[in-house]
């Protein structure tokens, strides 16, 4: 049989035994704040209970984890593109900060019968045109683009 934690919220403490963070009444998560982005933490340096505001449950130890470190940007290596249909060349993304958690990115054209561009970076010319290559980060969404133009 499960407890009710309805009316209860969780309480972090530090390994000292020294509250540090409470969470919201019948929620079952609650954040730990403060800490620089790319540390990691040992398991069991908090601790997790349950409180009513008058007792406590048993302590736990909060498993090891590492901080994220956010994107912040992104940019390509060009920013205009002229070529020739056929022609094949890399455009590289670059996330910052270099130590994001989440470097990923997704790659692409508005008019792909003129260009493309993949994740690798590689840029294709398939047709006569104007197009613009995107990448966008997969952590919040940052954009950069190159403008490429295609000749015969």
């Amino acid at each position: 049989m499960s407890t009710d934690r309805t009316h209860q919220h969780l309480v972090i403490f530090d390994k000292a035994g020294v509250k540090k963070f409470e969470g919201d009444i019948g929620k079952k998560t609650v954040a730990i704040t403060g800490i620089e982005p790319g540390t990691s933490v040992a398991n069991g340096e908090y601790q997790v209970a349950w409180s009513d505001g008058i007792s406590l449950s048993r302590k736990v130890d909060v498993p090891g984890f590492t901080v994220k470190v956010p994107v912040t940007g992104i940019t390509l290596t060009k920013s205009e593109l002229s070529m020739t249909v056929g022609d094949q060349t890399y455009v590289g993304a670059v996330v910052s900060p270099s130590n994001a958690t989440n470097q990923k990115i997704t790659c692409s054209s508005t008019d792909e019968a003129v260009a493309t561009f993949d994740y690798t970076g590689l840029v294709v010319a398939k047709g006569v045109g104007k197009t613009t290559i995107k990448a966008t980060t997969a952590d919040g969404g940052f954009t950069a683009s190159c403008t490429v133009t295609v000749k015969k």
